[in-house]
């Protein structure tokens, strides 16, 4: 995805990587805390883009992911003053991402027909991937790999599946089956207790697999 502002700061280009840069990640937000917008422009440019795919797999449409990033940033320059670094720059920005994203699916309440893949994959593989973790957890070891006659099929009746799920229990099979976020992460995300987190994940498994019960039972009787 290309950069959503349009612009390209002037440092752009000698910034370390994301993930190598957590002491200039905190230094780059207390000078936006004291005002400096060219050091917010920077936060603006290191995170989009991550933002945006995670926006994108939880709600489905890419010009609201779009505009949902924007707004995340805009959220975020308004409060600014609130980051005390309790939680990392990273999980404070997505906190704010993933709210958003959580609220807009429930005013929509429509069902979502959407692919998990990043802008940036090539061909179906990454999707196929992506939708076989969730089929397996929910499916747990009840069907053997020669049962399964369509994987194609079966991957986009998970996609399927996982739009219907409530805004909740797909922001949490997302964050961990597909991002890959760890249980302590996801609760500092969503600001949850980490046992309440873990319940949450199993019950949003449970309805995956529940949504998913007449076509699993559909493929045993093949």
């Amino acid at each position: 995805m290309s950069s959503l502002s349009g612009t390209h700061h002037p440092n752009e280009a000698t910034l370390p990587p994301v993930d190598v840069t957590g002491q200039q990640d905190f230094h780059l937000f207390e000078r936006a805390r004291t005002g400096d917008r060219g050091a917010f422009g920077q936060i603006v440019v290191r995170y989009q883009d991550r933002i945006y795919n995670s926006l994108l797999r939880l709600v489905g449409d890419p010009e609201e992911a779009r505009e949902l990033t924007q707004e995340a940033f805009t959220r975020a320059l308004v409060k600014i003053d609130s980051f005390r670094g309790e939680a990392g720059p990273y999980t404070w920005l997505f906190r704010i991402a993933v709210n958003l994203a959580i609220s807009q699916l429930r005013k929509v309440q429509r069902h979502r027909v959407f692919s998990l893949e990043r802008p940036s994959s090539n061909g179906q593989a990454a999707t196929d991937d992506q939708a076989s973790s969730l089929l397996d957890r929910v499916k747990r070891n009840e069907e053997s790999p020669d049962v399964i006659a369509e994987r194609h099929e079966q991957h986009q009746q998970v996609l399927s599946a996982l739009g219907r799920l409530d805004a909740e229990y797909r922001a949490v099979l997302i964050m961990r089956d597909v991002e890959g976020f760890d249980y302590q992460q996801m609760a500092d995300v969503l600001g949850l207790p980490l046992g309440t987190l873990k319940s949450r994940l199993f019950r949003a498994r449970i309805a995956l697999r529940d949504e998913l019960r007449p076509y699993l039972s559909g493929v045993k009787k093949k």
